[in-house]
């Protein structure tokens, strides 16, 4: 049996924590959390870097089971940097006219 680099596992923990963060972030939500978006934003940034931080690894794989990890490990990182994409862009608008009315509210009047 062939001994796996531990590259190949630090790659799919790296995107299995950042989808776990952003899976708390979005789905612990009993509304919506404008505050939240910069953070998500983070997510997405940082699952973005997974995704490049895997294709940089891709060559230096030279077994089946370290390139079947790192494609697991896109996969998850991929899906998780949609799916903040789409929560975020999503969410943009409305909390963007929250935050404008309640600037029309606190505005002193002429």
């Amino acid at each position: 049996m062939s001994r796996l680099q531990s590259r190949s596992f630090v790659s799919l923990i790296l995107a299995v924590l950042i989808a776990a963060a952003s899976a708390w972030l979005t789905l612990g939500a009993e509304g919506i959390y404008c505050d939240r978006l910069p953070s998500i934003t983070v997510c997405a940034t940082l699952a973005a870097f997974a995704i490049a931080l895997c294709f940089r690894q891709f060559p230096k794989a030279a077994e089946k089971m370290q390139r079947g990890l790192l494609a697991v490990s896109i996969l998850i990182a991929a899906l998780t940097l949609f799916a903040d994409a789409r929560f975020v862009l999503k969410y943009r608008g409305i909390c963007s006219q929250l935050q404008e009315q309640i600037r029309q509210m606190h505005a002193p009047s002429k």
